[in-house]
């Protein structure tokens, strides 16, 4: 609930407790916005025996197969220091393969094996479904400028521009 919908004794509390309690209130809107939305992705991702960060990687790979692993690891959700272990366990799993960059023997190329391809295919539409009942309500304009803000946020904690 926003300080807007709250009742007007919450308000109260809050600024008591907060210097600025409209900004906390919509920090913690996003945070919940966030985390409902991940709780759910996660469950219809789980669904198909993935985590939302295989299914990052399978995603990622689906559009950009034969990364390095060091470029994958740029454009993944998760931490560097999780991606070894992550890709990993999907090679087990038979998911990806990691094949030698012909170029450059330090580095491995990261390829989707046929389950990896299959697994990606029968849970995007879950995927895409879950973020287009959260989203798909909102204009293509609403969404723009949800993105815009959003960037605003990120710019102001990283403090430099994003292109």
């Amino acid at each position: 609930m926003d300080t807007q919908q709250q009742k007007p004794s919450d308000r109260a509390a809050q600024a008591e407790l907060f210097e600025d309690p409209e900004i906390v209130g919509t920090w913690l809107q996003l945070v919940r916005t966030f985390s409902r939305v991940a709780g759910l992705l996660e469950q219809a991702i789980s669904r198909h025996g993935l985590t939302i960060a295989q299914f990052d990687v399978l995603a990622t790979l689906h559009l950009r197969e034969g990364v390095t692993q060091q470029e994958l690891a740029s454009h993944l959700l998760v931490t560097k220091g999780n991606v070894c272990g992550l890709l990993h366990r999907m090679e087990v799993s038979g998911l990806i393969e990691r094949r030698p960059d012909p170029r450059d023997r330090r580095a491995n190329r990261i390829h989707l094996c046929p389950a990896g391809r299959e697994r990606f295919r029968s849970a995007s539409p879950d995927h895409d479904g879950l973020l287009r009942a959260a989203l798909g309500h909102m204009t293509g304009h609403q969404r723009e400028d949800l993105v815009a803000l959003l960037r605003q946020i990120e710019q102001t904690l990283l403090g430099t521009p994003r292109p």
